[in-house]
């Protein structure tokens, strides 16, 4: 569950902390006293875009921070928006917003006023019944049976527009192919080659440098290893007497062996340096074959590499044209064959719980107090071809309705009312919702509605909050009375700027509030007696 909400610096909203409660919680305030805004900040853990135009006035950056707990575990999600750049955390590691957003999506749904409008617009329904269906596993292998037969079909459409100037074609990867492979290239080859040539080139001043370090350090009259054995034989007399030089003298001993090997080791090297123009001249010029053909590419030698093993493949499918287009042919109606056993086996799941979604949304809106309404999903099916596969499947889905006894169902966008609409909404909100241990947030969904028709909805609110946390945004009286939590937004004017704040109300406070919500600014003592009986009423 959400435990904790902390929001600095968004609008008018300077600092707010909302400590929320498991069950119903609600938030209420006046018209323009920044409710939404908190929907807004959870908004900025699940949706990338976010303008600084949001960070309030003088401040230098936005914050969201969002605990979620489960048992014992601790979760923190936070969002810093500066006036350049955002960052986000998890459990106060930096992350990027893909992986913010990914862990925000599996605790948070956001269900907002404009969700009417989706609703509304039956390409997606689908989305609704394969939800209640549970079809991400048949929609996944439905997708990637798409993906492959996209695939294949761009393959032969891309063999047959090659097919129309193949001579061209293959002529030219001809020369391609032949600049590439002459330089008889291995991986890593450039750098060997430049450290060859760097060595060469190089010789004449190997040869004298080494020859003289030999001396210097160990075959001269005078060399470092003979001083240094002096040195040596000197400071152990001296440590026998000054035990504090020991550690002097064990780097010196060290040093002493070390001086053999150096003198052993650069011998070796100029033993191997062998001057060879003629080999240099080669190196040179293969060197500068390879940077002319990275340059031609834009690429590294393992680019050319993966360069040439792309042409030479596109020059084998070339010279045998017609057997890969033949076999191009034979991968789509295989792929196309799979993609309608896929289709098929998601069908059958959407038209068995087509009906099931069916009853159960009248069931529930019954709830509602919509008892007598009709509630159908349809499924209208349509032809597979190459054309009208896609990712979801060719098939329409759309529901119909009707709250009337003896009318038939018409589609949803033509009959549903916008209290009806509130409670479809709903009703397929809880469905979809269930058992999954997420926090549903719902922003004003009471909009349209009033009386009785806003008591039901609270009364579905309060049952779903029993399952999974609720956070709502509502105006009316009917629907706040059923809250575990209440929380007052409000605003308040000090020089010349807008402030909003955020408190929990304790059972007085939110009778008045109540009382307001009835009445506005003409609160009596029956009215506070109304919103009383209404608190008690709906907390029995």
């Amino acid at each position: 569950m959400l435990s904790f909400l902390t929001v600095e610096n968004f609008a008018v909203v300077q600092a707010a902390r909302l400590d929320f409660s498991p069950g119903l919680n609600v938030l209420t305030g006046e018209t323009g006293a920044g409710k939404s805004i908190l929907i807004g900040a959870l908004n900025m853990l699940l949706k990338r875009k976010a303008s600084s135009s949001a960070i309030r006035d003088g401040a230098e950056r936005l914050v969201v921070e969002a605990l979620f707990v489960n048992g014992k575990e601790e979760f923190v999600l936070r969002r810093e928006l500066g006036r350049r750049k955002s960052i986000c955390f998890i459990n106060g590691g930096m992350v990027p917003f893909d992986r913010l957003q990914a862990e925000a999506e599996t605790r948070l749904n956001i269900y907002g006023q404009n969700e009417h409008v989706f609703l509304l617009n039956p390409a997606n329904h689908a989305q609704y019944l394969d939800a209640f269906a549970e079809n991400a596993g048949g929609l996944k292998n439905l997708a990637s049976a798409f993906s492959e037969l996209r695939h294949c079909l761009e393959e032969m459409n891309e063999l047959q527009r090659h097919k129309q100037g193949m001579e061209e074609r293959l002529d030219f990867l001809a020369y391609r192919v032949k600049e590439i492979e002459e330089l008889d290239l291995q991986p890593g080859q450039d750098e060997e080659l430049a450290q060859r040539a760097k060595i060469l080139g190089s010789a004449e001043e190997i040869l004298t440098r080494t020859s003289r370090l030999t001396m210097q350090l160990y075959e001269g009259e005078n060399a470092l290893y003979n001083q240094v054995t002096d040195v040596i034989k000197d400071l152990r007399f001296l440590q026998e007497i000054y035990p504090d030089l020991e550690p002097f003298s064990r780097d010196l001993d060290q040093l002493g062996g070390m001086i053999p090997d150096l003198s052993k080791y650069l011998s070796g090297v100029a033993g191997r340096v062998e001057y060879d123009e003629g080999e240099l001249n080669q190196l040179e010029e293969k060197l500068l074959r390879i940077r002319r053909l990275k340059t031609k590419y834009d690429t590294d030698l393992d680019g050319l590499l993966q360069q040439l093993e792309r042409m030479r493949t596109e020059r084998e499918r070339l010279i045998h044209m017609d057997m890969s287009l033949r076999d191009s042919s034979r991968r789509v109606k295989a792929a196309l064959d799979l993609y309608r056993k896929e289709l098929e086996d998601l069908r059958r799941r959407r038209r068995e719980y087509a009906s099931k979604l069916g009853t159960v949304m009248e069931r529930e809106l019954e709830r509602l107090e919509l008892p007598h309404s009709s509630f159908e999903v349809r499924i209208f099916e349509q032809e597979v071809t190459e054309h009208s596969a896609s990712e979801r499947g060719p098939d329409r889905v759309e529901f119909f309705f009707s709250s009337n006894p003896g009318q038939a169902p018409a589609r949803v966008r033509d009959v549903a009312s916008g209290g009806e609409l509130s409670r479809l909404m709903l009703a397929l909100k809880s469905l979809r919702d269930e058992n999954r241990g997420i926090t549903s947030i719902f922003d004003e969904i009471d909009t349209g509605i009033g009386g009785k028709t806003a008591e039901f909805v609270g009364e579905k609110l309060q049952r779903i909050s029993r399952q999974n946390q609720v956070l709502c945004i509502s105006h009316l009286p009917q629907i706040a009375a059923f809250a575990d939590r209440h929380f007052l937004v409000e605003k308040r004017f000090e020089n010349q700027r807008t402030f909003s704040s955020v408190r929990i109300l304790d059972a007085t406070e939110q009778v008045r509030e109540l009382a307001r919500l009835m009445a506005g600014s003409a609160v009596n003592d029956d009215v506070i007696r109304a919103a009383k009986n209404l608190r008690e009423q709906h907390r029995s």
